[in-house]
C-alpha cells in the first residue's frame, strides 16, 4: 500500500513536470510559509512565479482531482498541525504598472502589499496608506477585502481579472460584491489575476508622512515586528442597527490577555491578537480560542467569528 501510494506520488509529480515545466515539491513543512509560523507538511507544494504558471498548476489539481488550495503572504492562515492533503499552491506572481493618465496602478495578484503601497508613494498616488503595515498580498488583501482605519481595499477597487476553471474575465467592484471582510472571490472560490485601484495625485512627501503615522499607530498596538501571529484573529461586531463593537475591546473586557494553551497566547498588548510563543500547534491555537469566544459570549451574548482562515488538512478549493 505505502509503495503504491508512492508510486502514485511519483507519477504525479512527473506528470505536473511535464504540464507545467517547473517541479513540484513534495512534503513541505507549512509553518514554513506562515506568519504564524505553525502547520505539518503539505503532500504537494508549488510555488508559481508567473500567473501562467499558477493557471497551470490549477488545471493540473482539476484533472487529476487532487484537492488544492491557493496561498499568497500566508499572513491570515492557521495550518493545520497534520499538513494538507492535496496541493498547496503559493502565488509569487508579482507586478505593478502605473496607468499616469487615470491615476491608477494594476497590481498582479501575488504582488506584496508593501511593495504596492510603497510604489504609490514614489508615484505621488495617495490613497493606499491604510494598507501600510498590514503583511500578505494583494490577492489576498482583494479576497477577504483587507482593511485599516475605516477604509477597505473594495474602496480603491476600480477593476480586476478573475480566473475560474479556465476563464479569464474582466469584473468591475460591484460584481466582486464587497463587504466586511469579505467579497465575491471569498465566498465563489474565484482566483484574483490582478486588480486596478484608482488613486489621487499628492506629494511623496505628504504620502510617506501619513505611511509612517500608520506604521507608528500599528507599532503602539500591535505585535513588534517578528512575532509569529496571523494579524487580528476576530472580525469585528455589527450590531443589527449598525453599530460596530471592536472585538478586541470585548475580549479585553472578558480578561483574555495573557491566557495562554500550550504555545499559543493572547497577546498582553492587544486581547485580539495570539502569538505562538515559540511552539504552538495548531490545536493550541483552536483551544485558546474557543476559549475566547465562550468568554465573550457568556458575557455579552455576542458570537464572535473567524478573521484568520484555519486550513484543515483535508479542506479544498474545490
Amino acid at each position: 500500500m505505502i509503495l503504491s501510494m508512492k508510486k502514485k506520488e511519483e507519477s504525479l509529480t512527473e506528470l505536473f513536470q511535464s504540464l507545467v515545466g517547473q517541479p513540484l515539491r513534495r512534503n513541505v513543512l507549512l509553518k514554513e510559509y506562515s506568519t504564524f509560523r505553525i502547520g505539518g507538511p503539505a503532500d504537494f507544494f508549488f510555488e508559481a512565479h508567473h500567473l501562467p504558471e499558477l493557471k497551470k498548476a490549477i488545471i493540473f489539481a482539476l484533472e487529476q482531482n487532487l484537492p488544492f488550495y491557493v496561498i499568497g503572504g500566508g499572513s491570515n492562515i492557521l495550518f493545520a498541525d497534520e499538513g494538507y492533503r492535496g496541493l498547496i499552491i503559493k502565488n509569487s506572481s508579482r507586478g505593478i504598472t502605473l496607468i499616469p493618465q487615470s491615476l491608477e496602478v494594476e497590481a498582479l495578484s501575488g504582488t506584496r502589499l508593501a511593495d504596492l503601497v510603497e510604489f504609490a508613494c514614489e508615484s505621488g498616488l495617495a490613497g493606499l496608506e491604510f494598507l501600510a503595515g498590514i503583511p500578505g498580498t494583494v490577492g489576498g488583501a482583494v479576497w477577504g477585502n483587507a482593511g485599516a482605519f475605516g477604509r477597505s481595499t473594495g474602496d480603491l477597487l476600480v477593476t480586476a481579472f478573475i480566473w475560474e476553471r479556465g476563464r479569464e474575465k474582466e469584473v468591475d467592484r460591484d460584481f466582486l460584491a464587497f463587504g466586511y471582510r469579505i467579497s465575491r472571490l471569498k465566498e465563489k472560490g474565484y482566483l484574483l489575476l490582478s486588480a486596478r485601484f484608482k488613486l489621487e495625485k499628492d506629494k511623496p512627501e505628504a504620502i510617506r508622512k501619513r505611511i509612517n503615522d500608520i506604521l507608528a499607530l500599528r507599532r503602539l498596538k500591535h505585535p513588534p515586528e517578528g512575532t509569529f501571529c496571523a494579524g487580528s484573529f476576530f472580525k469585528n461586531v455589527f450590531l443589527p442597527d449598525g453599530q460596530k463593537l471592536a472585538a478586541g475591546l470585548l475580549l479585553d473586557q472578558t480578561g483574555v490577555k495573557g491566557l495562554k494553551y500550550g504555545g499559543a497566547m493572547v497577546y498582553p498588548g492587544h486581547a485580539n491578537f495570539i502569538i505562538n510563543t515559540g511552539q504552538a500547534r495548531a490545536a493550541d491555537v483552536l483551544r485558546l480560542a474557543a476559549e475566547m469566544k465562550a468568554r465573550v459570549r457568556e458575557k455579552f451574548g455576542v458570537e464572535l467569528e473567524e478573521e484568520v482562515i484555519y486550513l484543515e488538512a483535508s479542506s479544498s478549493m474545490l
